[in-house]
C-alpha cells in the first residue's frame, strides 16, 4: 500500500508543480512562450512483452515543457525544451526521468540565401518489445544540423546540408548498438507560392558503430557491422493535393553497404508517407506507410528494415468531442539480430495493433484523452519466446498556454 501511495502522490506533485510552473510564467512573453504539462496513466497488462507469465502495471508519465517560437527581423529563432518523469507503481526500478530539447534558427541573407542551424537530442525508455531483456535501457539520441539554400528563382533553390548523429545508451547498455553517422545532401527544391514543397536530394551517409570488432579483430568467418556507408536518391515534401487532402513525407532508393559484413547489404525502396485527408466536418482519416533502415524513430539501432502501415479514422462528434478507431500492421526484419545480444539468431517480427481513443477538447489549450489499445506480435521464425500479446489502456490530459 505504502507503494501505491509514493506513486500516487509523485504524480501528483508532479502534476501540480508543473501547472504553478506554467500560470507563473504566461505572462512572459506571450506571444513568443509557451508553456505545457501534460500527465497520462497507463495500465499494460505485458509490460515486459512476455510469451507467458504476463505481468501488469500501472504507469504515470508526467512532462512539462516550453517552447519559444520567434521571428527577429527576417530571423526565426525556435525551441523546444520539456523533462518528463516515467514512474512505475509496481516496478519502480524502471522509473526515470527523461529530457528533450529541440533548438533550431532559420536565418536569411538578401534575397537568396536562407538556411537552417538546429541541435536536437531526446531521451526515451527502449520498449521490452525491441530489448528481450528486463533492465532499464534508457536510449540517448543527439543530432545536429546545418543548411544552406540559394534561391535562384522566387520557386526554386540549390542546397546542401550536413548532419551528425550520435547515439548511445544510458550506463553503457547495449554498447554494440552505440552508433556514430554523418550525412550530407545536395537539394534542389521547389516551392511555389501556394505553400507546398518539393525537394530532390542526393544524399550520402558514413556510420560506424565504434565497439563492433574491427578487421584486425575478426576471426575467419566471422563479419562485423562495424562501418557502413548509404546513399539514397530522395523525393520529399508536403502537397495540398486538394482543399481537403494533404500528403506529406518522402520516397526514395536506398543502397546501404557493410565493409565487413557484405552478405547484410541492402539496396531497395524507402520511403515514410502520410495523408490527411478531411472528406466532411465529421470526418477525418489518416493514413501512412513507411519503410526504413535504422529510423531515428525505431528503438532498434541496429540493423532491422521496418515496413509498416497505420490508418486512423476519426468521427468529430462535435467541436469538443472527437472518436477515433486506430489500426497498424508492422514487419520488422533484424537482419540476423547483429546486436550481438541476440547470439546471431535471425529474427523477423510481424505485428498488429489495434484500439479506440475518445478525446474531449474544452478549450483550444487542453485536451482530455481516455484510449485503450490491444498489440499482439508472432515472429515469422516460429520462435515461441518472442510471441506476445496484451492490451493497454489509458487516461492522458494537456494544457498548454
Amino acid at each position: 500500500m505504502s507503494d501505491i501511495k509514493q506513486f500516487g502522490l509523485a504524480a501528483l506533485v508532479g502534476g501540480v508543480a508543473a501547472l504553478a510552473l506554467v500560470q507563473s510564467a504566461v505572462a512572459a512573453e506571450e506571444d513568443a512562450l509557451r508553456f505545457s504539462v501534460s500527465q497520462r496513466f497507463e495500465r499494460d497488462s505485458n509490460i515486459f512483452r512476455w510469451a507467458h507469465n504476463e505481468e501488469s502495471d500501472w504507469i504515470s508519465n508526467t512532462r512539462a515543457g516550453l517552447s519559444f517560437d520567434k521571428e527577429y527581423s527576417r530571423q526565426g529563432l525556435h525551441a523546444n525544451l520539456s523533462v518528463g518523469r516515467q514512474l512505475y507503481r509496481d516496478n519502480t526500478r524502471y522509473n526515470n526521468t527523461s529530457p528533450n530539447a529541440d533548438l533550431r534558427w532559420d536565418w536569411r541573407v538578401g534575397s537568396h540565401w536562407s538556411g537552417v542551424l538546429g541541435y536536437s537530442y531526446s531521451e526515451g525508455f527502449v520498449g521490452f518489445a525491441d530489448y528481450r531483456g528486463t533492465e532499464r535501457v534508457i536510449r540517448r539520441l543527439g543530432r545536429a544540423n546545418v543548411g544552406a539554400d540559394y534561391w535562384f528563382h522566387p520557386d526554386w533553390a540549390l542546397g546542401a546540408s550536413f548532419s551528425s548523429v550520435r547515439n548511445n545508451y544510458r550506463d553503457n547498455w547495449l554498447p554494440y548498438d552505440k552508433y556514430e553517422a554523418n550525412e550530407e545532401n545536395l537539394n534542389l527544391t521547389y516551392r511555389p507560392s501556394t505553400g507546398n514543397r518539393i525537394v530532390l536530394s542526393l544524399r550520402n551517409e558514413d556510420g560506424q558503430y565504434p565497439n563492433q570488432l574491427k578487421e584486425s579483430q575478426l576471426q575467419p568467418g566471422q563479419e562485423s557491422l562495424r562501418d557502413w556507408n548509404q546513399r539514397d536518391v530522395r523525393l520529399s515534401g508536403s502537397w495540398q493535393l486538394t482543399g481537403a487532402s494533404l500528403v506529406s513525407g518522402y520516397v526514395g532508393y536506398a543502397q546501404r553497404k557493410y565493409d565487413l559484413a557484405s552478405n547484410r547489404d541492402f539496396r531497395g525502396m524507402m520511403g515514410s508517407v502520410a495523408l490527411h485527408w478531411v472528406p466532411s466536418s465529421k470526418i477525418i482519416v489518416d493514413l501512412s506507410w513507411r519503410r526504413e533502415i535504422g529510423a531515428d524513430i525505431d528503438s532498434v539501432a541496429n540493423y532491422a528494415v521496418t515496413h509498416s502501415w497505420f490508418l486512423q479514422p476519426t468521427w468529430v462528434m462535435t467541436d469538443k468531442v472527437h472518436l477515433s478507431a486506430h489500426y497498424q500492421y508492422m514487419t520488422r526484419d533484424y537482419g540476423g539480430d547483429p546486436g550481438n545480444y541476440g547470439g546471431g539468431v535471425k529474427r523477423d517480427d510481424r505485428s498488429q495493433s489495434y484500439g479506440l481513443t475518445l478525446r474531449y477538447l474544452p478549450a483550444s489549450y487542453a485536451n482530455l484523452e481516455l484510449g485503450v489499445n490491444r498489440y499482439k506480435n508472432k515472429s515469422l521464425e516460429d520462435r515461441e519466446e518472442l510471441d506476445y500479446r496484451g492490451q493497454s489502456t489509458w487516461l492522458s490530459g494537456n494544457i498548454s498556454f
